[in-house]
């Protein structure tokens, strides 16, 4: 996995996830937990895909929280497989 830094040095995704930088968070630490830390940290960002539904905002929400992207060099938006 190619991870690289986003431009602003706040956290990590790879290159493949790369366009994921564009969207920007409107839900404080909502849906899952990280799956490092297991804290409900990671925050809900836009969706370019939305459309309207009955039950509310579709969020893209991250598999792990920016401090642990950091911290461990990891993309955020990539799943992490355990063996």
């Amino acid at each position: 996995m190619d991870t690289i830094s986003d431009t602003n040095g706040k956290s990590y995704v790879c290159k493949k996830h790369y366009n994921h930088n564009n969207e920007t968070p409107l839900s404080p630490c909502r849906g899952k937990p990280c799956n490092i830390c297991k804290k409900r940290k990671p925050h809900g960002y836009t969706n370019p895909e939305h459309v309207s539904n009955p039950f509310g905002y579709l969020y893209l929400i991250p598999n792990i929280c920016i401090p642990c992207a950091i911290e461990h060099k990891r993309c955020m938006w990539c799943m992490i497989i355990e063996k």
